[in-house]
This record gives C-alpha cells, structure tokens and sequence, in this order.
C-alpha cells in the first residue's frame, strides 16, 4: 500500500475589517483562489467566488457583537 501525501495550503490573509463594536473581520484568499471571511464578534464564516471584498465590509457594517473571548486548550 502507498501513501500520498498532500500540501494543504493555508489561506492567505489579504484584509482586517474593523467592526462598530471593536470585533474584525479578516478576509483570505484561499488556495483554490477564492475568497472567505471569518468574524471575531459573531463568528460567522462566509465564502465567495467574486474576487471583492464587499462580502465582508457589509458584514462588518451590520456586526455589533463584541469580539469573543480566545480559548485557550488544555
């Protein structure tokens, strides 16, 4: 039996978006060439294939939600 072994290559970040209530919403280009976005206040994640980042400043535009608290693991 063989086994492959796979890059998996990990998104880029291209844009931090600062949210009204102090969260952000980065924007990364994934491998495969398309956009998504991760929210610290809410934690929504979003993908899209158009190549803008309007996606993630309206999301950052209607976001009030206070960034989370980071957990660590154990």
């Amino acid at each position: 039996m063989t086994a492959t072994i796979t890059s998996i290559a990990a998104p880029a970040t291209v844009g931090a978006i600062s949210t009204q209530a102090g969260a952000t919403v980065y924007v990364y280009t994934d491998p495969d060439g398309t956009l998504s976005s991760d929210c610290t206040g809410c934690g929504e994640y979003a993908w899209t294939l158009a190549a803008d980042h309007g996606f993630a400043q309206q999301h950052a535009a209607a976001c009030f939600r206070r960034p989370r608290p980071l957990r660590l693991a154990a």
